[in-house]
């Protein structure tokens, strides 16, 4: 096809059937992910994008002869409806709403025999396993004669060039990035690279894909993992610390790192730091063009067992690793790896530095809140008057306007970097598209006036940290409806932050406490409740989540991946989300998240507890001040049992930012509920106050804190 032509979406479809056609496919699927299962991919790697206009960070895209369909999660519903083009083109596909066949059903029931195109570098090997036995369990059965009545299924035809990149125009194709890597310090990551790979390898041992071997190496395809574990950081994805990267760990040989998508290791985009830094590390740098079969049998000249992480080792890789001599392909047991599971766990020195990010990253909100409450509490008269300074500022509301002075506010603070990811900036009808993002000047974005629902869910890259909250604003008289479903959402948020849970329990098993108040209202929202996040890494971080409770049992039990998020062990130092929600479709939603780490529970003790419940203060058994008739028992106590706050879990809260009082329906709160809020409130100016005090920017600090007063008042 001429690509010069191809920019309508009709005619990318065009051009991706004549490609199709001419590798004899029935259809071809297009995924969001890059080569490295990245959530957020580089501009240059938004292939899904591209093809469908949808620029939601999960889905994927399928185009047949006859048809095109777009599936993507509850999320992006809304947003996808608006971007898709028309309905004679494409299809939305809502991902696990009854009646809705997933991806995998759907290429069953209609594609069974026909040849399917994918991109192996962009498609799970896991999930393709998955895929494939499903389809041959499905069509398996035997006649009564013992013959074989197998169906056919569909065929999955890897193609080595992706199909969109033939048909991307690259005059408006963004290039490949290429940014500098820098050194993530040691006062900040807590461990040596050298500590890492120790730890990795012996992890690697016990783990051997079930067949109790010890690998010879590990081979780390997932950007983040390779951050973390050379302590590393990087720009090539927006909002995103990373850097395009394979690397092979090897026993006998060390750890060997490819990068340079680009260009490889020409040029100076390498500093001597960064060198020095992994020499010291004992890690060979090598360019990102020459991992693959070759590079892998040169490490493993004998041959061996070579480790991939299950979850984010994608067909090319688990090839590359088939096509070296010798080399054998071993998958860990758990959808996630070693260096997955080690990453998720922030040690001191990482805690240390997300509670000072998370303080200064809530000291930007705060300074904003302030700021919007006066610009939207003019009063009426004043705001008529003709160049009245305040209405002028009012009548710049709009969402992204607020997202830029967000902004503001936070490069104002030490050590920030860049936005998380990008601001979730929605005012009324928007603030129930869960994911919407604000473009300057489109037809759908709004101006914040005092009686809507202004939703904010933005966060921070900081030098020690990652942050993501999410706040609810009201400036005028919300109606009750807004304020009771809002207080439900509230109760939910409350309720996971003071849970106390043992050691190793599911995200499945504490979902149900953030839903509960909303379900006795008969309300429920259709994404999960909370996510692992990085250590200045990637905002949303494996292989923890919290959720779940919003999908059918029966789902969560045949999908794999739902699995290995919604049943991973929370574990003491993992850096976890707290999200609950509720979105009214065209009217307004509501959703409240603060950033939280897990820590141990400590539990008061008393030797004079009532065991048995007799008044006596003993046990039963003899031990404490029993009575037997009319005499008392003064037997020796045993030592008593050790305290069991090691085992048990609980979450604190390091966003310090109040809730919004206007929309708290207060007869809905219970003691506990007012008390928890109460002291966290009292946490917010305590962590705060001093922060606005020395705060030397000039930038309203004496409204900041009037401000922070009145909203962290006792209820």
């Amino acid at each position: 096809p001429d690509v010069a032509k191809i920019t309508s979406a009709s005619h990318k479809l065009d051009g991706l059937r004549v490609s199709m056609a001419e590798r004899d496919l029935d259809a071809y699927l297009v995924f969001s992910e890059d080569a490295h299962n990245s959530e957020y991919v580089s501009e240059c790697d938004e292939r899904r994008s591209d093809l469908t206009g949808f620029t939601g960070s999960a889905g994927v895209a399928l185009v047949a002869r006859d048809c095109a369909l777009c599936w993507t999660d509850s999320r992006y519903f809304l947003q996808a409806e608006r971007q898709l083009p028309s309905s004679k083109e494409w299809t939305l596909m809502r991902m696990f709403e009854a009646g809705v066949p997933q991806v995998e059903e759907y290429l069953y029931s209609n594609m069974r025999g026909k040849r399917v195109g994918v991109d192996p570098s962009t498609f799970a090997r896991s999930r393709a396993d998955h895929w494939i036995d499903l389809w041959n369990r499905r069509s398996g059965s035997s006649s009564d004669d013992g013959g074989d009545t197998r169906e056919a299924v569909p065929i999955l035809v890897p193609v080595e060039e992706n199909l969109i990149d033939g048909i991307w125009n690259s005059r408006i194709r963004p290039a490949v990035p290429q940014n500098p890597i820098e050194v993530h310090p040691a006062r900040l990551s807590g461990e040596t690279v050298r500590s890492k790979l120790r730890r990795v390898l012996e992890a690697a041992e016990s783990d051997g894909g079930g067949n109790n071997a010890v690998v010879d190496g590990l081979v780390i395809s997932a950007l983040d993992q390779n951050a973390w574990l050379y302590n590393l950081r990087g720009s090539d994805i927006d909002c995103n610390p990373v850097f395009f990267s394979y690397s092979v760990v090897s026993r006998e040989r060390g750890a060997h790192l490819f990068v340079g998508r680009r260009t490889g290791l020409d040029g100076d985009w390498i500093s001597d730091d960064v060198k020095e830094h992994l020499r010291d590390g004992g890690v060979t740098l090598r360019a990102y063009a020459d991992f693959g079969p070759n590079a892998i049998a040169e490490l493993f000249p004998d041959g061996g067992l070579i480790l991939v992480e299950k979850a984010s080792c994608s067909m090319a890789v688990a090839e590359a690793v088939r096509g070296a001599e010798g080399c054998t392909l071993v998958e860990t047991i758990e959808a996630a790896g070693p260096v997955e599971k080690f990453k998720a766990i922030k040690n001191d020195a990482e805690i240390q530095g997300l509670r000072h990010c998370t303080i200064r990253d809530s000291v930007a909100l705060v300074k904003f809140a302030s700021w919007l409450t006066e610009r939207m509490n003019v009063p009426e008269e004043e705001a008529e008057e003709e160049g009245h300074e305040q209405q002028q500022q009012r009548g710049n509301m709009s969402e992204s306007t607020l997202a830029e002075i967000l902004l503001y506010h936070r490069r104002a603070q030490p050590h920030f970097l860049q936005n998380s990811f990008p601001t979730i900036s929605s005012v009324g009808p928007n603030s129930a598209v869960i994911h919407y993002c604000p473009v300057s000047e489109s037809e759908s974005e709004r101006s914040l006036t005092p009686d809507d629902i202004y939703l904010l869910d933005s966060g921070g890259q900081y030098l020690d940290g990652t942050t993501d909250v999410t706040r609810t604003f009201h400036f005028g008289a919300p109606t009750s409806h807004m304020k009771r479903c809002y207080t439900r959402v509230l109760q939910g948020h409350v309720a996971l932050a003071r849970s106390v849970f043992p050691a190793g329990t599911p995200g499945l098993v504490l979902d149900c406490l953030a839903r509960s108040p909303l379900w006795r209202d008969g309300l429920s929202y259709g994404h999960g409740t909370g996510h692992g996040i990085g250590a200045r890494l990637n905002v949303h971080e494996g292989p923890a989540g919290i959720g779940g409770g919003n999908q059918r049992g029966n789902l969560i039990r045949t999908n794999p991946r739902m699995q290995s998020v919604y049943l991973e062990p929370i574990e003491r130092g993992m850096y976890l989300s707290n999200e609950p929600g509720y979105y009214l479709d065209g009217r307004y939603g509501f959703r409240i998240e603060s950033d939280m780490i897990a820590v141990s529970a400590e539990f008061p003790r008393d030797d004079d507890v009532d065991v048995d419940g007799d008044g006596d203060g003993g046990d039963g058994n003899g031990n404490g001040n029993e009575k037997d008739g009319d005499e008392e028992v003064n037997a020796v106590a045993p030592p008593p049992p050790p305290p069991p706050s090691s085992n048990f879990l609980k979450f604190d809260t390091l966003t310090k930012v109040p809730m919004c009082r206007s929309l708290i329906d207060v007869s809905l709160l219970s003691s506990e509920e007012k008390e928890w809020l109460n002291d966290y409130h009292k946490s917010c100016r305590e962590a705060l106050m001093p922060e606005l005090e020395d705060d030397d920017d000039g930038d309203g600090d004496e409204s900041a804190r009037e401000w922070l007063m009145k909203e962290t008042a006792p209820l």
